[in-house]
């Protein structure tokens, strides 16, 4: 299985996608639509493609890495409608128009996996970009009649996520459909295996409904629930294949693509790897995650500080950042430090111990670890006990897990960026003035379709405001 081929069948995407510009005359000897399995290469690419992109600017506020550079603009949670935005367009267009297109293209075969497959990408599409820029345009989406769209609340987008979860769920389990023996083929995440998808499904409903622990509202144990229903082991992890043997099938984080030539690891991953908060064991998963520098020393840079002596080595060459190295939207340790942290809330300390062990060995088998270090580590460092576990040891461990995802961004915020839940995290004290003291809490939408064109709409929800960046996301907030 190679992702090259979603490069081959772009043309056809485009042609098949662009029918109200491209309309004048059909031409009897090349398609105006495509078969459902040739979209999908291009939209689980995309769902990669947005993540890891956005990634280079939401890991400064997240202090996965830090700029080369001195006081880096991004470094301080400066904010723009022109970066951090890949996610939006992809969201509405990448994704989101060949999602159309597919489904179109499925009823009209009566292949209720791709049907199924579709929700389930649009539910986890609409989280991760909610997530991102806050509120967006969700009831009018894919209107071509309109050309203003109005923004909706991002309670209301959080409700609808849980109803196409459940759309995807029950699509992929209608047993009346027919069967595409193309669809293994062109799946790049699941090969097929709709049982998969539907855990996907449930890890989405997992995700969602987990963000509002500040909530009244929030119910750890339908959280709990929905985990449960989701991945069993990391043969689950929604992860993105790629060949890379050239720049154009190519991870976006590997050292062909050359994204992360000026990021560099932080002072607080290192120090998350290296024993500081393991009582000076260093943990197995530092050499398979990090490069030493020329002088065998693990090297990790305060925020703002950049690296004008070069004493950092580079991203390059290992964990994700290597070019032929899959890519995971979510995973089994995610849904686990999720339970643990549910549990732990409710007050269940035995099921939040028991499912924390569990993530940190599910992650540590992911980066390769071997088996007697990974135990040594799991045994002789995690705290031993349900008494001994705290909200700290769920976290820090899981920021170490979800290393590069921007799903950290969802956590910081749900703790108001405490150093007491995240230990030794603190903010730069030098952010941008524009955020007058305060972090980023949202990414400023995309300028050319916003800003530009839908000047009015924006403007209603304070889109303009100097404070829009700092204004906190509804699922973090208490009420």
């Amino acid at each position: 299985m190679k992702i090259y081929k979603i490069y081959l069948i772009l043309t056809v995407l485009f042609l098949a996608s662009c029918e109200d510009y491209l309309d004048i005359n059909d031409d009897p000897y090349l398609p105006q639509t495509a078969s459902p399995h040739l979209y999908l290469p291009q939209i689980v690419y995309s769902m990669a493609e947005g993540e890891m992109f956005d990634s280079r600017y939401v890991g400064a506020y997240t202090q996965n890495w830090v700029s080369l550079d001195p006081n880096e603009y991004f470094d301080r949670h400066g904010f723009s409608a022109r970066s951090g935005t890949q996610k939006f367009r992809n969201h509405y267009w990448s994704t989101g128009s060949n999602l159309n297109e597919m489904v179109e293209q499925a009823r009209e075969r009566q292949l209720g996996g791709y049907q199924g497959i579709a929700k389930a990408v649009r539910a986890w599409s609409w989280q991760v970009v909610t997530d991102h820029h806050g509120e967006l345009p969700y009831r009018q989406a894919w209107d071509n009649t309109r050309t203003k769209f109005e923004y909706d609340s991002q309670e209301l987008i959080y409700g609808e996520i849980q109803t196409l979860a459940d759309e995807a769920i029950a699509l992929l389990n209608e047993p009346e459909f027919a069967v595409d023996s193309r669809l293994a083929g062109n799946d790049f995440m699941y090969e097929g295996d709709l049982i998969k998808w539907e855990k996907f499904a449930y890890a989405i409903k997992a995700r969602n409904a987990h963000h509002l622990s500040n909530k009244a509202s929030y119910n750890p144990d339908e959280v709990i629930s929905f985990v449960d229903q989701s991945f069993t082991s990391n043969d689950d992890n929604a992860s993105v294949i790629f060949a890379g043997d050239g720049s154009a099938n190519s991870s976006f984080m590997g050292p062909t693509r050359a994204n992360f030539e000026e990021r560099l690891a932080s002072e607080l991953i290192i120090s998350y790897l290296d024993g500081t908060y393991a009582g000076g064991t260093e943990d197995p998963r530092l050499p398979l995650m990090f490069n030493t520098n020329e002088d065998s020393v693990y090297v990790g840079i305060a925020p703002t500080a950049g690296d004008t002596a070069g004493i950092a080595p580079l991203l390059y060459g290992k964990y994700l950042f290597q070019d032929d190295v899959p890519y995971p939207l979510m995973t089994y340790a995610e849904m686990q430090f999720i339970k643990s942290e549910a549990a732990f809330i409710k007050g269940d300390r035995a099921t939040a111990h028991s499912a924390f062990l569990t993530a940190v060995q599910a992650h540590v088998d992911m980066v390769g670890v071997a088996p007697d270090e990974a135990n040594a580590y799991i045994v002789g460092v995690l705290p031993a006990t349900a008494e001994a576990l705290t909200l700290s040891d769920i976290m820090w461990q899981k920021y170490i897990a979800l290393y590069t995802n921007n799903e950290t961004w969802s956590d910081l915020r749900r703790y108001d960026w405490s150093s007491e839940v995240f230990p030794g995290f603190t903010l730069p004290d030098n952010l941008v003035p524009d955020n007058n003291g305060l972090p980023s809490e949202r990414w400023l939408p995309r300028q050319f379709s916003e800003y530009d064109w839908n000047q009015e709409a924006l403007e209603a929800i304070g889109g303009f405001d100097n404070d829009y960046q700092t204004r906190p996301m509804w699922f973090s907030e208490a009420n």
